[in-house]
């Protein structure tokens, strides 16, 4: 067979200097190395990735539109501190949002379109086993943008993931300082199960117990031990 003639496997275009950046900034907030309330440069991040500010700069300013760092003048950026006030807002918010989707999704997904989410379904639990909680947090957000990006709809996607993206600042460190991770993993799988079955109250339950988790890391016990440790770092 001609080289021409040969099956060529689709080549994956590598992730910009802004897009790794964010990524790397995502996962220092989900993990809690940059906490709640603390600040940051651009250009003290520049030097420290060994590149330009611009890439730094734009990826910054990508958390800003997502909500979670804003511009401090003469500071930088502050990482947000989401309360428990908002926190539970914002799981109304994904309630009336995020299950209806997520159920108008099973009932037409396909099996070929849950290959890549069984996929990174898979990559989660094996992070959560191997106590890695950094790449933990970024399949998991690769997962959740794109099992909701399935409704098609791009302005909900885009609202529903910078919601879910705030809670995780709490979320996060909450699940695996109680030792939930491998729990939580598991969940990706049990929900596209359900999804690939039909099975509309189990995606119901599954959908519900993993947002559950936001407004578990807001109760007073939880918010004592994250001002311990924040106190320790």
């Amino acid at each position: 067979m001609s080289p021409a003639r040969q099956r060529v496997t689709a080549i994956q275009p590598l992730p910009s200097l802004r897009e790794q950046v964010g990524t790397w900034l995502r996962g220092a907030l989900f993990t809690g190395d940059l906490v709640p309330g603390s600040t940051f440069s651009v250009p003290a991040l520049a030097e420290q990735f060994g590149v330009s500010a611009t890439p730094v700069r734009e990826a910054v300013l990508d958390l800003v539109h997502q909500g979670l760092v804003v511009a401090v003048p003469s500071k930088g950026f502050l990482v947000v501190d989401p309360s428990a006030e908002w926190i539970a807002q914002s799981v109304e918010i994904r309630r009336l949002l995020e299950v209806p989707t997520t159920c108008r999704i099973a009932e037409s997904v396909t099996v070929e379109q849950l290959i890549p989410l069984r996929r990174k379904a898979k990559q989660i639990l094996a992070h959560a086993r191997k106590g890695d909680l950094r790449g933990f947090v970024e399949v998991d957000y690769d997962f959740h943008q794109e099992l909701t990006g399935l409704c098609g709809n791009p302005m909900l996607t885009e609202l529903v993931e910078d919601l879910r993206s705030r809670a995780r600042i709490h979320t996060i460190p909450y699940i695996a300082g109680l030792g939930l991770l491998i729990k939580t993993a598991q969940e990706h799988s049990q929900l596209l199960d359900a999804m690939e079955a039909r099975d509309m109250p189990e995606v119901v339950r599954v959908t519900e117990l993993h947002m559950g988790y936001a407004l578990a890391s807001q109760t007073e016990e939880a918010v004592e031990e994250r001002s311990r440790s924040q106190a320790v770092r």
